[in-house]
């Protein structure tokens, strides 16, 4: 009896990998409603699958919803939609607006007066205006963050005595260099580090 049960068992499983091979076969040239239908078979067969070939369901079920996916396409021809639909409307979910100008603020060293104020075009060609007049030889801490498309950037002395500042304004801009426009992608990015290493090694002020 403990033989034929174990004949019985690997029968069923070598069968179960067969329909599982025999599906993913008829996959590659299935439509949207025939893949519907065999991810329906892969789920009713699934629970009574072994651990070896319910990997490959799962696996099976992947490609047959990226195929399905894939599939499911806009209408393709796009003339026959009436004009007066196209313009689509978007409520509470509009994209924030990248901004128009940002205002750079330069503060006193010792007694952090305000000194200057530019309005430049982008963030990037802020973050090149305060590396081009800050000293040198200084040291520098590094705020910076950008969230909804906006850039900011605060640089203090390591007292905390704050030398500039980066801000969204409602105007134009030194040209920007490789080195800063890399690092404001990092920080796009998520990366904080690498625009303070731009105040690490400042060029020489005329």
């Amino acid at each position: 009896m403990a033989t034929a049960a174990t004949a019985i068992a690997t029968i069923t499983a070598v069968t179960a990998a067969d329909t599982l091979r025999a599906i993913e076969a008829r996959a590659e040239r299935a439509i949207v409603q025939e893949l519907q239908l065999m991810t329906h078979e892969i789920l009713g067969m699934r629970t009574q699958l072994v651990l070896e070939d319910r990997a490959h369901a799962d696996s099976l079920l992947m490609k047959l919803d990226h195929q399905e996916c894939a599939q499911t396409v806009a209408p393709a021809d796009p003339s026959s939609v009436p004009t007066y639909l196209m313009p689509t409307l978007t409520l509470g979910m509009s994209e924030p607006s990248m901004p128009t100008a940002y205002r750079v603020s330069f503060y006193d060293r010792e007694y952090g007066d305000l000194e200057d104020v530019v309005t430049l075009g982008s963030f990037e060609a802020g973050v090149q205006l305060v590396r081009d007049r800050l000293s040198a030889d200084g040291h520098y801490l590094i705020t910076a963050t950008w969230a909804n498309h906006q850039g900011e950037m605060t640089v203090s002395t390591p007292r905390q005595m704050v030398l500039a500042r980066i801000g969204v304004a409602d105007d134009r801009a030194p040209l920007v260099q490789p080195p800063v426009l890399k690092a404001c992608n990092a920080l796009q990015a998520g990366d904080t580090s690498s625009i303070a290493h731009l105040f690490e090694h400042l060029p020489e002020t005329a």
